[in-house]
């Protein structure tokens, strides 16, 4: 079981005390258990008993000096009632077994110092009562274990959680907003989880499974030495056996269920064929294909829950011959040759059938470290990834934007390797309004993430008054350049977080004044808690519009010298609009402004408009030049605004005049 990248990521823990602490107080647990077990052996002993012994009186010098006078001679024997636990002494002091001779010296030892254990009454209530502290101490000692096992594990995953939080921010977030992330998301919650979950049942399980199984063994061993091995070997026997026997059966329940899967999809391919299927009039051989798979599909899963895991007769056969061959040898070693009482032959079967509960754990340990292997060889191999924006040396302070912002020879592809941008020249001239348009929001959206740098191009250079981007330091052009996607308006938290940033700076008074340039100050007002309300995906909910205004606001305090704004696709009453144009129109003040319009009004009011098609800069101009010189400008109004458009343009019928 190689397990380096768990071990790895086990080791971040830490020197915490709570994961040792988890540690020891389930060795103590376990030997309070074996302590319990062995209460209960001798609470065994004594109801078969009942205190009542025989000692061959040839022998009578070897008794101990306190019992010797309590028993009765016929001659043969001498008998003893009324002695509690001294059966298990007297019936142990003359065994061939020298550890049931040394057991028994013990015992006498033991109810020495406890003398009530030497008659019945007083031997019932001890053990009665030392049982039960034994059983209170486990239950204490089990809550005590769980809280720190509980906080050992949660430590590891808070700690390989902030890792990767910590390397978002080294990576940056490289993808498009409608990319989302993801992968990130998969690995902070379902690969830290299995690493938690691994951590936890580690804890749990060692050394505590392991001191008491080697408990069991002990006990067993001192019940019968010889039985014990031999037993021992016929279960490890019959289990090696059995998965042998059981391999060619997973191997055929593996294969029912790939054949399952393989004609469950035919029968989700037939489903979507419907249309085609109606449109070409081939009803009945559709009917035909798709009974044909059905078929193939109930005979698939017949044979699957036919192999599903279960005893088959060889299996079966195997288990009940040793089950018999047991059950011989502990009958014979009782009837005929009286070696073993029965007392001792339900202490050596308790013994041996405990040990199923460490060894399936450990089993599943090893199955849970196995899938935490993987997981955190995923975690690490996301946090060793070296950032894809890079920062050169020497890198200047950005100043605010003066003259333009400047796109040269700009290639992009996404993730998937779609092309977003193709050898794309474009200027954003400083304190304009220039609006980005194309039918592929993706190439827009990554036309306006590539001057923050939230993204780097494939090729080409962004230029900010002749200042190339990557000469210049990242915080700076974060500084500069203020963004409001559609993506990112809100988050859970209050009102005041959502447009301050929990920025000291930032106080209530900035933040009304920010809410009140953006149209919002009323609307925060009529929520329950006004600034103070939890706004976002968990809180009070807002309308697109509310959100927008939140967003504005934050931008504002945010005072960059470029705003990249995109509008919400919802529709907004014309009051709403209205305040949304001011807004925008005071945030344009002393700004270079760059939106991506969804309204026909708003892509009028710009000064500059850049019409993409295909990822290529297709046109460039003031609204009134485009609509009367450029066709794919028209095209493009008319796929957006019009209700009956056809989709031409999609299409690349581009011929059509507007």
């Amino acid at each position: 079981m190689n397990a380096d990248a768990y071990r790895r990521a086990r080791a971040l823990v830490g020197p915490g005390r709570d994961g040792p602490v988890g540690r020891i107080l389930g060795a103590v647990q376990s030997v309070l258990l074996l302590g319990l077990l062995v209460i209960a052996c001798l609470f065994i002993a004594l109801m078969a008993s009942r205190g009542e012994a025989r000692f061959p009186a040839a022998q009578e010098a070897e008794l101990p000096s306190w019992v010797a006078h309590l028993g009765t001679g016929d001659g043969l024997f001498v008998r003893f009632r009324n002695t509690g636990i001294f059966p298990l002494v007297a019936n142990n002091l003359l065994s061939r077994n020298p550890v049931h001779r040394l057991g028994a010296r013990v015992l006498d030892r033991i109810s020495g110092a406890i003398p009530p254990l030497r008659n019945n009454l007083g031997a019932l209530a001890t053990l009665l009562a030392v049982g039960l502290l034994f059983l209170l101490a486990i239950t204490f000692l089990t809550q005590w274990r769980r809280r720190a096992m509980s906080r050992a594990a949660t430590d590891l995953a808070t700690t390989l959680r902030r890792q990767i939080h910590r390397q978002m921010y080294r990576l940056g977030d490289s993808s498009l907003p409608t990319e989302g992330i993801g992968p990130v998301v998969n690995i902070w919650t379902r690969e830290v989880n299995d690493v938690r979950e691994a951590y936890l049942a580690d804890l749990n399980i060692t050394p505590r499974t392991q001191i008491l199984a080697a408990g069991l063994i002990l006990i067993a061993l001192f019940a019968s030495p010889i039985l014990t091995l031999f037993l021992g070997s016929l279960g490890l026997l019959v289990w090696i056996t059995s998965r042998v026997l059981n391999r060619d059966a997973r191997l055929a329940h593996d294969a029912a269920l790939r054949d399952v899967s393989v004609q469950l999809c035919l029968l989700h391919e037939d489903l979507g064929l419907l249309r085609t299927v109606r449109i070409h009039g081939l009803e009945s051989y559709d009917r035909q294909r798709f009974d044909e798979h059905l078929d193939r599909f109930r005979q698939a899963d017949a044979e699957r829950i036919a192999t599903e895991p279960r005893m088959n007769p060889t299996t079966v056969l195997l288990y009940g011959s040793a089950v018999v061959i047991a059950l011989g040898l502990l009958g014979y070693n009782i009837l005929i040759r009286d070696h073993i009482s029965i007392g001792t032959m339900l202490v050596l079967m308790a013994s041996l059938a405990g040990l199923a509960v460490p060894i399936s754990r450990w089993l599943k340990l090893r199955d849970l470290i196995t899938q935490a292997n993987r997981s955190a060889s995923g975690i690490f191999e996301f946090l060793e990834r070296s950032p894809e924006l890079h920062q050169n040396v020497g890198a200047h302070f950005l100043a605010a934007v003066r003259e333009q912002v400047s796109l040269r020879d700009l290639s992009l592809r996404s993730r998937t390797g779609k092309t977003l941008l193709s050898s794309v020249q474009v200027d954003f001239p400083a304190g304009m309004r220039t609006g980005i348009l194309s039918l592929d929001e993706d190439s827009r959206l990554a036309m306006a993430c590539l001057i923050p740098r939230l993204i780097d191009p494939q090729s080409g250079r962004i230029l900010i008054d002749g200042h190339d981007l990557r000469d210049v330091t990242l915080e700076s052009i974060r500084a500069q350049v203020g963004t409001v996607l559609q993506s990112d308006l809100v988050f859970t938290d209050s009102v005041l977080v959502n447009i301050g940033m929990g920025d000291p700076v930032n106080g209530l008074p900035r933040v009304i004044e920010a809410a009140k340039l953006a149209h919002a100050h009323h609307f925060i007002l009529d929520l329950p808690h006004g600034y103070d309300t939890i706004i976002g995906p968990l809180g009070h909910y807002l309308k697109p519009d509310e959100q927008f205004r939140i967003a504005l606001a934050r931008t504002y305090l945010h005072d960059a010298s470029v705003l990249i704004v995109e509008e919400p696709t919802v529709p907004v009453d014309e009051e709403t609009q209205l305040l949304i144009d001011d807004t925008l129109a005071r945030l344009a003040e002393g700004r270079t402004l760059i939106l991506l319009p969804n309204r026909l009004s708003t892509i009028r009011s710009c000064d500059q408009l850049i019409v993409l098609h295909d990822g290529k800069v297709e046109d460039v101009g003031s609204p009134a030049q485009l609509e009367a010189e450029s066709k794919i400008y028209r095209h493009l109004i008319y796929e957006k605004f019009n209700e009956f458009a056809g989709g031409e343009i999609a299409s690349g019928h581009l011929g059509l005049n507007v």
